[in-house]
């Protein structure tokens, strides 16, 4: 199966709300810097981490790693 394949599924093992709230994160990053031109940065990703998931910076690139990890993507910090 192609890994971008929109059919492609969540493991098991990955909760539904850290999936959803990586993803919110990613893709406000994403929009910011398709439609406003801002820099797609580690810092960017991490302050909206922060705030979808609310928790401090830390924790939030922490989790976002994780779950990231878990997708099968390389590690992000």
């Amino acid at each position: 199966m192609n890994p971008l394949s929109p059919n492609r599924a969540i493991p098991p093992d990955v909760g539904r709300e850290e999936a959803a709230g990586a993803a919110a994160a990613a893709l406000g990053v994403v929009r910011r810097a398709l439609v406003e031109g801002v820099p797609v940065t580690r810092e960017a990703l991490g302050q909206e981490a922060s705030f979808i998931l609310d928790s401090p910076l830390p924790e939030a690139l922490r989790e976002l790693d994780a779950t990231a990890q878990r997708l099968g993507i390389a590690s992000l910090l």
